[in-house]
């Protein structure tokens, strides 16, 4: 096992551990697709992944946000996808305590991984990477330069992107920006 994976499989381990889990039967997965990838999907959506080989359920998040990689030819090897939680916990319903932890453990997620461009899936995600308020109407698409060399990019969360276009009208416009801002990420990682 190279030093990597030993500090992945700890890591794993640490999130287990955190107050809000170490009592349940949760699963713990700290994510899915290539680990040596690009890009690094980060969203605060238990249904983005059920384990670490791009497996996901039928009709779900996850599945939406491969295959529009898919249209935007995002092959899987370029990219990972986690969440906050690592689990089928939402981020935004632990204590202070328990959310401090996780953000701990998704940095050192991040420093292990050092992708090239993080894409934040929703604005409670950028908020948390950005460690400010995200005027998400504004910066939505952009892609701004973060920590080292990493570039970030926020757009909507994969879920509501996917029950937008579900629900057609006005909202479908969300759809069809949020595969807009995964044409961009597409862009940057070229040019990078």
């Amino acid at each position: 096992m190279d030093e990597i994976e030993r500090l992945l499989e700890e890591l794993k381990f640490e999130v287990g551990g955190t107050d809000a889990l170490k009592n349940t039967k949760e699963k713990i997965v700290l994510g899915t697709g290539n680990f040596a990838g690009n890009i690094m999907f980060i969203g605060d959506d238990n249904n983005l992944y059920i384990d670490e080989n791009l497996k996901v359920k039928s009709g779900s998040s996850g599945e939406f946000l491969i295959k529009l990689c898919d249209i935007v030819g995002l092959s899987p090897d370029e990219y990972y996808i986690t969440t906050l939680t690592k689990s089928e916990k939402n981020y935004r319903e632990l204590e202070e305590r328990d959310k401090r932890d996780l953000k701990e453990y998704l940095m050192m997620q991040i420093s292990l991984m050092n992708p090239k461009i993080i894409v934040a899936l929703g604005q409670d995600v950028a908020e948390l990477l950005l460690d400010r308020e995200f005027k998400f109407l504004q910066e939505k698409g952009t892609v701004l330069n973060w920590r080292g060399d990493i570039k970030i990019l926020a757009t909507y969360d994969a879920n509501f992107a996917k029950k937008s276009r579900d629900d057609g009208g006005k909202r479908a416009k969300v759809a069809v920006d949020f595969w807009g801002d995964l044409k961009t990420v597409k862009n940057s990682i070229e040019e990078i």
